[in-house]
């Protein structure tokens, strides 16, 4: 009776297979024969033999038996019969970064490319381009790169350089308003020059067949551009690479985070507060009227300069940006947990500034560095717990602040000597968010 219940265990084995699919006759036809074989070859019994013709003979119910079952389940995957249901709206394609919001609400020179379109105009184009934010070195094009988009710079500046051996050779600097990669409009294949943002630039990115169609329902824009492109094959690189302010009087802004190294704060709270520091300045300049990406900076990793050209009033770097700065300085500590709460130092100069084709140079600029790094003023930072500290150079403090009507206030300045490296100066010095009356040092 063992050759029976062999048997029997190989029939159960090869049927328990039947509602996965797995069965067949290539699998049971083997196994039954050889479950027969097995019974009488080894003592002869009748009853191996029953067994084994038995599952023989089941061969094909079990099988049609699993070919219904398989059916069954294909079916229930088919979408029923009957009419189908009315269509609904189509899900909304998502597309990267189009353009939905409101753009910068400011004016563009009428000698750029958008300052020359009309409102329809550029709501045209806006159908069919992406808003992209460029961050410092960052490239737009890239010299034999293909040509397969035109970007409006919205707000920030580019440098347009080509490569002359180990060196960059600027051709020009191009800022809010103006178009580059036109190329990609004219169908050339390759880029002729490389364009790096100097700080952040906002921007739209159209496609070279997007812009095309836009021009060909434009034919007053396709005239803009090709004036656009006889202007630019016939300027001056030589003198147009440095910028009108490069080698004026600017004033030069220089900010400071204190402590911004120390080891209570980790690389998460850095880079928290420093992102903090720029949009507070952005919503500072933007209280007195001006676009902080328009202007020159440069990241200096604890804070960062900025070089306001000379068509640009000191005056209104100062009033009423200082209070507003001030004031958000309150907010952000109020509401900042201790590793990210942010003390700002910040030097005001005015003198001239060198733009090269690797930044700016100055003694201007090494002298609001001393400013804002000078012992004195580390000192009272410490002491009072200030949230700003804004130092001023004798100029600044004489012919813009004493007589400046708005929310500045020059009584409120003390006189501070600066001493740092080779540097001994005078400087004013006033603190918002700690001692309002400051004594001579």
């Amino acid at each position: 009776m063992s050759t029976d219940r062999s048997a029997a265990r190989l029939w159960r084995q090869a049927t328990s297979h039947g509602g996965t699919g797995l069965l067949n006759a290539k699998v049971t036809t083997p196994v039954t024969l050889l479950a027969v074989l097995l019974g009488y070859a080894l003592d002869g019994s009748p009853g191996a033999v029953i067994t084994g013709g038995l599952t023989f003979l089941s061969l094909p119910a079990v099988t049609v038996t699993n070919a219904f079952v398989q059916y069954l389940r294909a079916g229930t995957l088919h979408e029923p019969t009957g009419p189908a249901p009315p269509p609904g709206p189509a899900p909304p394609v998502p597309v990267a970064r189009r353009v939905a919001g409101h753009l910068p609400s400011r004016s563009y020179d009428a000698a750029t490319f958008w300052g020359t379109l009309t409102t329809d105009e550029q709501q045209g184009l806006l159908v069919c381009a992406r808003r992209h934010l460029f961050r410092k070195e960052d490239v737009l094009c890239r010299e034999g790169g293909p040509a397969g988009e035109v970007i409006v710079i919205l707000s920030g500046w580019t440098r347009v350089w080509v490569e002359e051996g180990p060196e960059q050779r600027i051709i020009a600097f191009r800022g809010a308003g103006e178009l580059v990669g036109e190329r990609a409009a004219l169908m050339v294949k390759d880029r002729s020059a490389t364009v790096t943002a100097e700080g952040d630039v906002d921007a739209l990115r159209v496609g070279a067949r997007d812009f095309a169609a836009f021009l060909d329902g434009n034919p007053r824009v396709r005239g803009v551009l090709e004036q656009l492109v006889y202007r630019r094959q016939t300027e001056r690189p030589a003198r147009s690479a440095l910028p009108e302010w490069s080698g004026g009087n600017c004033t030069v802004l220089i900010t400071d985070i204190t402590g911004f190294s120390s080891p209570s704060r980790t690389d998460a709270d850095r880079r928290y507060v420093l992102d903090a520091m720029y949009r507070l300045l952005d919503e500072a300049f933007a209280a007195s009227g001006l676009v902080l990406a328009d202007f020159y900076q440069e990241d200096r990793g604890d804070g960062t300069l900025i070089v306001i050209p000379p068509t640009t009033p000191t005056e209104a770097v100062v009033d009423p940006m200082l209070a507003h700065l001030a004031a958000a300085l309150r907010r952000h500590n109020r509401r900042a947990a201790e590793a990210t709460r942010m003390q700002l130092r910040a030097a005001l100069h005015v003198g001239p500034v060198q733009r090269g084709p690797k930044g700016v140079s100055g003694i201007s600029i090494i002298t609001a560095r001393r400013m804002v790094d000078a012992p004195a003023v580390k000192r009272r930072v410490a002491e009072t717990g200030a949230d700003l500290a804004f130092v001023a150079s004798d100029f600044v403090f004489d012919t813009v602040i004493t007589s400046a009507p708005g929310f500045v206030d020059p009584g409120r300045y003390a006189r501070v000597r600066v001493r740092l490296k080779e540097t001994s100066l005078s400087a004013w010095l006033t603190l918002e968010g700690g001692t309002p009356k400051l004594r001579a040092m």
